[in-house]
């Protein structure tokens, strides 16, 4: 592989705080007048960086367009990409939650409630284990308005400060899901060039969350 390694970051809330800590680690990361300038791909400290949607992430890593990437859990579980998985980082870490509408029955004394989320698959599959017989509505976005507009009682959905749930009065049921963003690696990309990815993993380890915290789905 003669081109820098390509590394596939997420567009969004994480971005920011992501390069931040990229650029204390010592990479030479994008930086504000990079971002402002909307390029989307930057040459820079020996790597390539490209910035990407969030969900596009582990598609862009597993099909070797990227060599390598920053990814949520939350994206990981909806996607299972065959990719490999480092460790989690420190930093954008929030919770993946079951969220109610105020006033809701239990969902598992409920026939066939629906569930809305921005996770479908991911979705099915927890309530699968949980042995409840949902409708889940998949959602692209703003998925808090399905249980306020009556759309779902129920949502599955990301929470970072809790905010969003107290300002639509929404009730906290439970945590799926401790999210953290992970370094994701492609095969490949290991096979053809194992002492570059090396290096970049060991450059990115200063990231990592300690073993003993490393998000893990929930088996409650």
């Amino acid at each position: 592989m003669s081109r820098p390694l390509r590394i596939a970051l997420p567009k969004g809330r994480l971005l920011e705080p992501l390069l931040e800590r990229l650029r204390a680690a010592g990479f030479d990361a994008p930086a504000g007048a990079d971002l402002a300038s909307r390029r989307l791909v930057f040459d820079r400290g020996g790597f390539e960086w490209i910035l990407v949607k969030d969900a596009d992430v582990p598609v862009y890593v597993e099909q070797g367009a990227a060599d390598a990437g920053v990814a949520g859990l939350d994206q990981l579980l909806e996607q299972t990409p065959d990719v490999l998985e480092p460790f989690a980082l420190d930093v954008g870490r929030c919770r993946l939650m079951l969220i109610a509408a105020k006033g809701v029955a239990p969902l598992a004394s409920l026939t066939r409630p629906v569930v809305a989320t921005k996770y479908p698959r991911f979705t099915r599959g927890w309530l699968l284990r949980r042995r409840v017989s949902a409708e889940v509505v998949a959602l692209a976005g703003s998925v808090e308005l399905a249980a306020v507009l009556g759309l779902a009682p129920y949502i599955v959905d990301l929470v970072e400060t809790g905010t969003t749930i107290r300002v639509h009065e929404l009730e906290a049921v439970e945590t799926i899901a401790e999210i953290a963003p992970r370094l994701i690696v492609n095969r490949e990309s290991f096979r053809l060039a194992p002492a570059r990815v090396r290096e970049l993993v060991s450059l990115v380890a200063s990231l990592a969350i300690p073993e003993n915290q490393e998000a893990v789905v929930c088996e409650s």
